[in-house]
């Protein structure tokens, strides 16, 4: 529960609808409940449409976005992060639904959207060699002060140069 939880805070913070991916637990001996969790989904999926559409965006962008969620969720951070999420839930012994999405919103949110600020940064200064910080907060639509500060820290840990007003990868 605490994955389905963090998988669909990272695709509704990527702009992507959270329900187009659903986690159940069906046994061998429960066919009738594994053939209807998958008609129900597979209605549900219908209903949205095709990936990217409902969510007004391109083809391009939606294998970034899909990329750049995966690449956060592959995180270091984030994994130990909800690895403390998950012993949080342990102690307080509350497994429903409700309380670990709660607790994921609560502990993870901050970082997602910091992470998959990173992660867009990242990805357009490999597509582009060098560009500068108003055009990566352009593209990202985020401020060009939150650029900067995540692109000072990139700078620091030496994954970015920058060359005047110029950035690109180390």
């Amino acid at each position: 529960m605490g994955v389905s939880a963090l998988v669909k805070k990272v695709l509704a913070e990527s702009g992507i609808n959270p329900e187009r991916f659903n986690l159940q637990w069906a046994s061998a001996a429960e066919a009738p409940r594994f053939v209807k969790l998958i008609t129900e989904f597979t209605v549900a999926i219908k209903r949205l449409g095709p990936l990217g559409q409902a969510e007004g965006l391109d083809p391009a962008t939606v294998k970034t976005k899909i990329a750049n969620g995966l690449n956060l969720v592959s995180n270091r951070k984030l994994r130990v992060s909800f690895g403390n999420v998950t012993k949080t839930i342990r102690k307080d012994g509350t497994f429903t639904q409700e309380f670990i999405t709660s607790l994921v919103d609560e502990k993870l949110s901050t970082g997602i959207t910091a992470g998959l600020m990173e992660e867009g940064i990242l990805t357009s200064l490999k597509a582009k060699n060098q560009t500068s910080s108003a055009t990566l907060a352009n593209e990202l639509g985020i401020s060009t002060e939150q650029v900067e500060k995540i692109l000072a820290a990139f700078n620091k840990q030496g994954r970015v140069v920058q060359a005047g007003d110029i950035w690109s990868l180390a």
